[in-house]
Formats: C-alpha cells, sequence, structure tokens
C-alpha cells in the first residue's frame, strides 16, 4: 500500500504538465480554472475617507520591479500614488487593465504615481502582461504576497484581487476599491479628488 501511494504521488506533477498541455484534451482548460481558484475576486465594495482627518497612513512599499530597478514609495514622497494588485492569471485583472493604463497616462503631467503588485506570478507572464497591455509604470514582484500582507489590516489580502488603492500626497490612505475597476473616468475622479485634498 506504501508503495502505491508513493507511486501515485510521484505521478502528481506528470498529470499537471499534462494539465497544462495544449494536446490536454478534457483537461485542456484545466489550468484556467485551477487559476480562477487561486484568488477571490473582491466583493467591488468602494471605501473612501473624504476627510483627511480620517485618513490612515499607508504602508511603505518596496521591492524590486519587473524590469529589476528598485521601488520605495518614500521616493515619491509628494506624490499622490494609485496602487494596483494583480496577476496576469486573474480574468478581472486582465479586464481592468486598459482602464488603469488610461488612467496613468491621464496624469502623465501630474504629481501622481502608478505602481503595480504582480500577486503570485513568474516575471515571464507579468511582463507579457505588461507589453500586451502597454503598462508604463512599474510593478513590484510580489510571487510570496509579501508586499500585500502589509494591507491585511485593510481589509485586503494577497488573494483579494484585483484591488486598487488611492493613497495621497501624505502617504494616507485615500480610497480602497475591492475588485474590477469598470472604467477608467471612476479611478481617474477618485485621483482628482486626492490631488484636491
Amino acid at each position: 500500500m506504501a508503495l502505491r501511494r508513493r507511486t501515485m504521488l510521484a505521478a502528481l506533477p506528470l498529470l499537471a504538465l499534462a494539465a497544462c498541455s495544449d494536446a490536454g484534451g478534457a483537461d485542456a482548460g484545466r489550468v484556467n480554472e485551477i487559476n480562477r481558484d487561486r484568488y477571490v475576486s473582491g466583493d467591488g465594495s468602494n471605501y473612501r475617507w473624504e476627510d483627511p482627518e480620517d485618513r490612515f497612513e499607508a504602508p511603505r512599499l518596496t521591492g524590486t520591479a519587473l524590469d529589476g530597478t528598485a521601488v520605495d514609495t518614500d521616493d515619491w514622497a509628494g506624490s499622490v500614488l494609485v496602487v494596483n494588485f494583480w496577476g496576469s492569471w486573474c480574468p478581472p485583472c486582465v479586464a481592468e487593465a486598459p482602464a488603469l493604463v488610461e488612467a496613468d497616462a491621464e496624469f502623465a503631467d501630474r504629481n501622481v504615481q502608478f505602481l503595480g503588485v504582480n500577486i503570485r506570478d513568474t516575471g515571464d507572464a507579468a511582463r507579457a502582461f505588461e507589453r500586451r497591455w502597454n503598462v508604463e509604470y512599474p510593478s513590484i514582484n510580489d510571487e510570496a504576497g509579501r508586499v500585500a500582507d502589509q494591507f491585511i489590516d485593510y481589509g485586503l489580502s494577497p488573494n483579494d484581487i484585483p484591488a486598487t488603492i488611492v493613497i495621497d500626497a501624505e502617504h494616507r490612505v485615500f480610497s480602497i476599491w475591492r475588485g474590477e475597476l469598470d472604467d477608467a473616468q471612476t479611478l481617474i475622479a477618485d485621483i482628482k479628488k486626492a490631488l484636491e485634498s
């Protein structure tokens, strides 16, 4: 019985590879099914703290961007930050990518910095995603979810993506979007409010 169990366990990696192959027949869609189970789509709720006195300090985010450069949000003191948690394997993240790119372009000449936090992705998959959607802002590679862990006290977790956080110029949280952004204009309006306050 022990030999049989070891044989079955040894075969598991082969089954996983078969599920990823293009010729997988009935298993061909299994990879997408597995990836859908890897995240909990946000409930679409939005939390906003209009009064600056009600806002709480955002954590300092550091890491290595997908292009290999160091990222530290302290370097962007005085800028409004837009932090988006995403994964190339997450269908709502794919759907909202054009809205984020449009919003980033809208504020190209303003004191606004976008930052992606790529969750549980390989570097190659994440870079391909950025090329596909023409993402020009940096993304921290957060395969282990350590950056995302810093937002657990704010009602987010590494499994709760996509999520977008707007942080004011004093690096206090202005708003949190849990779930896919419907359009660029919604995010643009939030950023403008953060710039004004």
